[in-house]
């Protein structure tokens, strides 16, 4: 099986692999999902991030179902910032497409199937 350091480590080669075999096309289009497959790496690192937090926290500690709520909320919304403010920049920005910036930003989904599909072809199911 694969733990959340293998889809991190994926979703940034992927992100370089396919910025790099897009550069010889349109610049833009790389530049859009360089930005949007790294800010999905940061997010997904800041996931990891808290998650770890949170279960340190409580393995020493007895957490309330409301302090967990508060905890699980700020993480979320750390990371749709991080979300809204690449969007924002590959809407404003001539420089960059939009659409390879949203791409970009699926990159960990892309990784975890590329890691489902290893998985079922090495169990032969």
């Amino acid at each position: 099986m694969f733990n959340e350091a293998d889809v991190l480590r994926t979703t940034v080669i992927l992100t370089f692999v396919l910025t790099l075999g897009l550069f010889a096309m349109e610049v833009p289009v790389a530049l859009g999902l360089l930005l949007g497959g790294l800010m999905s790496s940061l997010a997904l690192r800041l996931m990891i991030i808290d998650a770890t937090a949170l279960m340190q926290a409580a393995r020493t500690t007895e957490l309330s179902r409301r302090e967990v709520s508060r905890f699980n909320r700020r993480s979320f919304l750390k990371r749709c910032s991080l979300y809204a403010a690449a969007l924002t920049v590959g809407a404003l920005n001539p420089y960059l497409s939009f659409v390879s910036v949203f791409l970009g930003l699926l990159m960990p989904r892309l990784a975890i199937v590329y890691h489902l599909l290893q998985g079922r072809i090495k169990r032969g199911t």
